[in-house]
């Protein structure tokens, strides 16, 4: 029965993958190296994720997520809902709600259609588990999974902000500084202004200009929506006009500055002769999917030589960590003999100063026959030095006892010191480095394989 199981999640697995764009196969392939790892035909598999987090190799990396991050914003009734729902091809977003009831809506792709709450949605995105920090907004997160096929949807998770609004309006929690945060964990951020509404309002002049000084403009397009309902053209470029005066001073890429309109096309195909660039949009979103790619295989690429460059490291630092093992153990050697030698003169000196001269004399011969083995004096000459430790005066006896016991402790503590061996790597755990190193090597030449993939399919796009 399990065998019959195990086909049928393969087929299933299959035809998943049929059904993928190039672009989509490839983002997920690189999330199942660094989660699940290679299938090598032997039963194991093990994520590029572990082997970072394995103490041998304590590399630590982040598993790059499976579909890009594009965060809308604009103000109150822009059309940002209106736009995901005819770019997912279904009505996932609630659109004209009041401002009072709205927070964050994510929406991703999955295999069962199905609504997320606030700490649903946190464990699902669990990379957001600290946009906690901002009180309140728990409650306003809200996550729409769809089925949907429809363009690049099933590569991209689309953040939909709440309206942004001047006046006196009260936010259950920090909607600018929120907004800044988030876009730190998205790739791409697209603002639309309402010709006819708050368009240029206070607040959504400040998010731009804080995005901007938080280095994110290189990630931020902007767009007029709901072009069509601007009677005549003469108003449309005056509202064009209007709006990139005011967000001159506050735009880190001017040079790159554009503003196209746009809006959603009709179901009866009798769209108004005005400029729509909404496959603009479209454009920018499978361009943001194209450089995660590159940017996910360059991080698999840095990630799997880093590894091999610690395994490598590893390997040289127990080398070096059993030949400084071998220098102690000599040392260890050498202090245990001089702290013994050093405990025999104490000895002498302790005994033949209450006179019992015949274990003092016995303790001298033992004592000459040590020293006489580590030096090249002779057993008379030690025995003529160690008589000079019967001491008449007690003040003597007594400093020359106490330096005995200082150097006896002294050695006893690097005795201590010495045979503190460095940690070095067992038979097993460099049989498991090894395994580690072929491991990675496979995930690299895979590696390859993909951008052949990607290659693949820009040259069919072309």
């Amino acid at each position: 029965m399990a065998v019959k199981d195990k086909k049928r999640v393969t087929s299933k697995n299959t035809v998943e993958n049929m059904t993928m764009t190039p672009n989509e196969r490839i983002l997920k392939n690189i999330t199942e190296l660094y989660t699940t790892g290679l299938n090598t035909g032997d039963g194991i598999k093990l994520g590029l994720k572990s082997i970072c987090d394995d103490p041998l190799v304590n590399s630590p990396c982040h598993c790059p997520r499976k579909r890009i991050s594009c965060m809308v914003i604009g103000n109150h009734s822009a059309g940002k809902s209106s736009f995901l729902n005819w770019y997912v091809g279904e009505t996932v977003q609630s659109t004209g709600v009041a401002i009072e009831t709205r927070g964050f809506s994510f929406l991703t792709s999955g295999r069962k259609r199905e609504t997320l709450m606030g700490d649903a949605t946190l464990h699902y995105f669990s990379h957001l588990e600290d946009i906690k920090q901002f009180g309140g907004i728990e409650n306003n997160l809200f996550t729409e999974v769809s089925t949907s096929k429809e363009k690049n949807f099933s590569c991209t998770d689309f953040i939909d902000t709440p309206g942004l609004v001047d006046g006196d309006m009260n936010y259950p929690f920090d909607v600018a500084s929120s907004i800044v945060w988030m876009a730190d964990y998205v790739d791409l951020i697209i603002i639309f202004f309402d010709p006819i509404g708050q368009a240029l309002c206070k607040r959504t002049v400040d998010v731009i200009r804080r995005l901007n000084d938080n280095g994110h403009a290189e990630k931020m397009q902007y767009y007029m929506s709901k072009a069509d309902q601007v009677e005549s053209e003469l108003d449309r470029q005056r509202v064009l006009i209007q709006i990139t005066q005011n967000l001159g001073a506050h735009m880190k890429n001017q040079h790159a500055f554009k503003l196209p309109t746009i809006f959603l096309p009709r179901a009866d195909g009798e769209d108004p002769p005005i400029p729509n660039a909404i496959q603009d949009v479209c454009q920018d979103i499978d361009q943001a999917i194209r450089l995660t790619v590159q940017k996910n295989l360059t991080t698999l690429k840095t990630d799997c030589e880093r590894i091999l460059t610690r395994i490598d490291q590893r390997v040289v630092e127990d080398i070096a960590a059993r030949a400084k093992n071998n220098s102690r153990s000599w040392q260890g050697v050498m202090f245990t003999l001089f702290s013994l030698m050093i405990f025999l003169m104490l000895a002498v000196l302790l005994l033949g100063q209450v006179n019992d001269h015949t274990l003092a004399q016995m303790l001298v011969q033992k004592l000459a026959e040590v020293v006489a083995w580590l030096t090249p004096l002779s057993e008379g000459k030690v025995k003529e030095t160690v008589a000079l430790l019967y001491f008449e005066d007690v003040t003597t006896f007594y400093y020359v006892a106490g330096a005995l016991a200082t150097m006896f402790i002294v050695c006893l503590v690097a005795i201590r010191i010495v045979w503190t061996k460095f940690p070095t790597l067992v038979k097993k755990e460099k049989a498991k480095m090894e395994e580690y190193k072929k491991y990675v090597k496979g995930m690299s030449t895979v590696r390859e394989q993909m951008y052949k993939d990607y290659f693949k399919q820009l040259q069919t796009e072309d």
